[in-house]
Protein backbone atom coordinates (compact mmCIF):
# COMPACT_ATOMS: atom_id res chain seq x y z
CA UNK A 1 0.00 0.00 0.00
CA UNK A 2 1.31 3.43 -0.94
CA UNK A 3 2.27 5.82 1.82
CA UNK A 4 0.90 9.30 1.19
CA UNK A 5 2.54 11.25 4.00
CA UNK A 6 4.25 14.57 3.16
CA UNK A 7 7.69 13.00 3.04
CA UNK A 8 6.80 9.58 1.61
CA UNK A 9 6.48 10.57 -2.04
CA UNK A 10 9.01 12.99 -3.53
CA UNK A 11 7.00 13.21 -6.77
CA UNK A 12 3.30 13.96 -6.23
CA UNK A 13 0.63 12.08 -8.14
CA UNK A 14 -1.54 14.58 -10.01
CA UNK A 15 -4.99 14.21 -11.56
CA UNK A 16 -6.26 16.86 -13.99
CA UNK A 17 -9.97 17.56 -14.45
CA UNK A 18 -11.43 20.27 -16.70
CA UNK A 19 -14.71 21.39 -18.23
CA UNK A 20 -13.55 20.56 -21.76
CA UNK A 21 -11.32 17.85 -23.19
CA UNK A 22 -8.98 20.24 -25.01
CA UNK A 23 -8.08 22.10 -21.82
CA UNK A 24 -7.75 18.89 -19.85
CA UNK A 25 -5.58 17.14 -22.43
CA UNK A 26 -3.34 20.17 -22.98
CA UNK A 27 -2.76 20.66 -19.26
CA UNK A 28 -2.25 16.93 -18.67
CA UNK A 29 0.26 16.70 -21.53
CA UNK A 30 2.31 19.58 -20.13
CA UNK A 31 2.31 18.22 -16.58
CA UNK A 32 2.97 14.67 -17.74
CA UNK A 33 6.14 15.75 -19.53
CA UNK A 34 7.69 17.11 -16.33
CA UNK A 35 9.56 14.83 -13.94
CA UNK A 36 8.47 16.81 -10.88
CA UNK A 37 4.99 15.29 -10.98
CA UNK A 38 3.47 11.93 -11.86
CA UNK A 39 0.34 12.28 -14.00
CA UNK A 40 -2.48 9.91 -13.02
CA UNK A 41 -5.68 8.98 -14.84
CA UNK A 42 -8.92 10.41 -13.44
CA UNK A 43 -10.04 7.01 -12.13
CA UNK A 44 -7.00 6.94 -9.83
CA UNK A 45 -8.11 9.93 -7.80
CA UNK A 46 -7.83 7.89 -4.58
CA UNK A 47 -4.07 7.57 -5.23
CA UNK A 48 -3.54 11.24 -6.07
CA UNK A 49 -1.80 13.85 -3.95
CA UNK A 50 -2.90 16.82 -6.05
CA UNK A 51 -6.07 17.53 -8.03
CA UNK A 52 -5.93 20.28 -10.64
CA UNK A 53 -9.39 21.57 -11.55
CA UNK A 54 -9.82 23.91 -14.52
CA UNK A 55 -13.12 25.66 -15.16
CA UNK A 56 -14.44 28.91 -16.58
CA UNK A 57 -16.88 29.46 -13.72
CA UNK A 58 -16.93 27.76 -10.34
CA UNK A 59 -20.26 25.97 -9.92
CA UNK A 60 -21.94 23.40 -7.73
CA UNK A 61 -20.49 20.75 -10.03
CA UNK A 62 -16.99 22.12 -9.44
CA UNK A 63 -17.42 22.00 -5.68
CA UNK A 64 -18.90 18.49 -5.91
CA UNK A 65 -15.80 17.38 -7.82
CA UNK A 66 -13.63 18.71 -5.00
CA UNK A 67 -15.82 17.12 -2.35
CA UNK A 68 -15.68 13.69 -4.01
CA UNK A 69 -11.90 13.91 -4.34
CA UNK A 70 -11.59 14.83 -0.67
CA UNK A 71 -13.79 11.91 0.34
CA UNK A 72 -11.90 9.49 -1.91
CA UNK A 73 -8.60 10.45 -0.26
CA UNK A 74 -9.97 10.85 3.27
CA UNK A 75 -9.23 14.57 3.20
CA UNK A 76 -5.61 14.14 2.15
CA UNK A 77 -5.73 15.59 -1.36
CA UNK A 78 -4.62 19.17 -2.10
CA UNK A 79 -6.52 21.02 -4.79
CA UNK A 80 -5.30 23.62 -7.26
CA UNK A 81 -8.24 25.46 -8.80
CA UNK A 82 -7.94 27.45 -12.04
CA UNK A 83 -10.98 29.61 -12.80
CA UNK A 84 -12.01 33.08 -13.93
CA UNK A 85 -13.35 34.01 -10.51
CA UNK A 86 -14.76 32.59 -7.28
CA UNK A 87 -17.26 33.96 -4.78
CA UNK A 88 -16.66 34.34 -1.07
CA UNK A 89 -19.00 31.47 -0.22
CA UNK A 90 -17.51 29.21 -2.88
CA UNK A 91 -14.02 29.97 -1.61
CA UNK A 92 -14.93 28.99 1.95
CA UNK A 93 -16.51 25.74 0.74
CA UNK A 94 -13.59 24.97 -1.54
CA UNK A 95 -11.11 25.36 1.32
CA UNK A 96 -13.18 22.90 3.33
CA UNK A 97 -12.88 20.44 0.44
CA UNK A 98 -9.10 20.74 0.16
CA UNK A 99 -8.36 23.87 -1.88
CA UNK A 100 -4.86 25.22 -1.29
CA UNK A 101 -4.24 27.28 -4.42
CA UNK A 102 -6.38 29.42 -6.71
CA UNK A 103 -5.11 30.69 -10.07
CA UNK A 104 -6.95 33.24 -12.19
CA UNK A 105 -7.43 31.47 -15.52
CA UNK A 106 -6.90 34.38 -17.97
CA UNK A 107 -3.51 35.11 -16.38
CA UNK A 108 -2.35 31.53 -15.85
CA UNK A 109 0.02 29.44 -17.97
CA UNK A 110 0.71 25.71 -17.99
CA UNK A 111 4.01 26.37 -16.24
CA UNK A 112 2.23 28.32 -13.48
CA UNK A 113 -0.20 25.43 -12.96
CA UNK A 114 2.72 23.01 -12.74
CA UNK A 115 4.49 25.24 -10.22
CA UNK A 116 1.32 25.51 -8.10
CA UNK A 117 0.94 21.72 -8.05
CA UNK A 118 4.55 21.21 -6.98
CA UNK A 119 4.30 23.92 -4.34
CA UNK A 120 1.01 22.52 -3.03
CA UNK A 121 2.72 19.18 -2.44
CA UNK A 122 5.39 21.02 -0.46
CA UNK A 123 2.73 22.59 1.73
CA UNK A 124 2.72 26.03 0.15
CA UNK A 125 -0.59 27.71 -0.64
CA UNK A 126 -1.16 30.25 -3.40
CA UNK A 127 -4.19 32.45 -2.88
CA UNK A 128 -4.26 35.97 -4.35
CA UNK A 129 -4.18 38.55 -1.53
CA UNK A 130 -7.70 39.72 -2.32
CA UNK A 131 -9.03 36.16 -1.94
CA UNK A 132 -7.08 35.53 1.25
CA UNK A 133 -8.49 38.71 2.75
CA UNK A 134 -11.96 37.72 1.61
CA UNK A 135 -11.59 34.30 3.23
CA UNK A 136 -10.25 35.73 6.48
CA UNK A 137 -13.05 38.30 6.63
CA UNK A 138 -15.62 35.57 6.17
CA UNK A 139 -14.07 33.42 8.87
CA UNK A 140 -13.98 36.32 11.31
CA UNK A 141 -17.64 37.08 10.58
CA UNK A 142 -18.52 33.48 11.37
CA UNK A 143 -16.54 33.53 14.62
CA UNK A 144 -19.19 35.12 16.83
CA UNK A 145 -21.94 32.74 15.74
CA UNK A 146 -19.87 29.56 15.97
CA UNK A 147 -17.68 30.26 18.97
CA UNK A 148 -18.81 33.37 20.90
CA UNK A 149 -16.60 32.64 23.87
CA UNK A 150 -13.46 32.24 21.75
CA UNK A 151 -12.95 28.74 23.13
CA UNK A 152 -11.64 25.94 20.94
CA UNK A 153 -13.05 22.38 21.19
CA UNK A 154 -9.50 21.26 22.01
CA UNK A 155 -6.63 23.09 23.67
CA UNK A 156 -3.69 24.09 21.48
CA UNK A 157 -0.18 24.41 22.83
CA UNK A 158 1.82 27.60 22.44
CA UNK A 159 4.04 25.88 19.88
CA UNK A 160 1.00 24.88 17.83
CA UNK A 161 -0.31 28.44 18.01
CA UNK A 162 3.08 29.82 16.93
CA UNK A 163 3.16 27.49 13.92
CA UNK A 164 -0.40 28.43 12.90
CA UNK A 165 0.47 32.12 13.19
CA UNK A 166 3.46 31.74 10.89
CA UNK A 167 1.42 29.71 8.42
CA UNK A 168 -1.08 32.55 8.38
CA UNK A 169 1.78 34.90 7.51
CA UNK A 170 2.52 32.80 4.43
CA UNK A 171 5.62 30.94 5.61
CA UNK A 172 6.35 27.39 4.47
CA UNK A 173 7.57 24.59 6.74
CA UNK A 174 11.26 25.32 6.11
CA UNK A 175 10.85 29.00 6.97
CA UNK A 176 8.81 28.17 10.09
CA UNK A 177 11.43 25.68 11.23
CA UNK A 178 14.16 28.30 10.85
CA UNK A 179 12.08 30.95 12.59
CA UNK A 180 11.27 28.76 15.60
CA UNK A 181 14.60 26.87 15.64
CA UNK A 182 12.95 23.47 15.19
CA UNK A 183 13.46 20.78 12.58
CA UNK A 184 11.24 20.81 9.50
CA UNK A 185 10.12 17.27 10.43
CA UNK A 186 8.86 18.53 13.79
CA UNK A 187 6.99 21.43 12.18
CA UNK A 188 5.27 19.06 9.76
CA UNK A 189 4.39 16.80 12.67
CA UNK A 190 2.88 19.72 14.61
CA UNK A 191 0.80 20.79 11.61
CA UNK A 192 -0.49 17.30 10.92
CA UNK A 193 -1.34 16.81 14.61
CA UNK A 194 -3.43 20.00 14.64
CA UNK A 195 -5.18 19.05 11.40
CA UNK A 196 -6.02 15.59 12.73
CA UNK A 197 -7.19 16.68 16.20
CA UNK A 198 -9.42 19.44 14.84
CA UNK A 199 -10.67 17.24 11.98
CA UNK A 200 -9.55 19.71 9.30
CA UNK A 201 -8.62 19.23 5.64
CA UNK A 202 -5.25 20.89 5.17
CA UNK A 203 -3.01 23.74 6.28
CA UNK A 204 -5.08 26.46 4.64
CA UNK A 205 -8.16 25.09 6.39
CA UNK A 206 -6.27 25.02 9.70
CA UNK A 207 -5.32 28.70 9.39
CA UNK A 208 -8.85 29.68 8.40
CA UNK A 209 -10.26 27.67 11.30
CA UNK A 210 -7.91 29.29 13.81
CA UNK A 211 -8.92 32.74 12.58
CA UNK A 212 -12.61 31.82 12.73
CA UNK A 213 -12.15 30.70 16.32
CA UNK A 214 -10.50 33.99 17.18
CA UNK A 215 -7.05 32.71 18.16
CA UNK A 216 -5.11 34.42 15.32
Amino acid sequence: MADHTDEARAVPGVVVQADDLLTRDGTAAFLGADSRVALLEADRIADADILVVLTAAVSGKTLSTMSRASQATEGRIRIVLVADHISEQQLALAVNHGLVSFLVRPFTSFSRILSAAVEAHRGRAALPPILMNMLLDRMRTMQKDECPTGLLPVELSQRELDVLQLLAEGMDTVEIANKLSYSERLIKSVIQAVIKRLDLRNRTHAVAYAIRMGIL
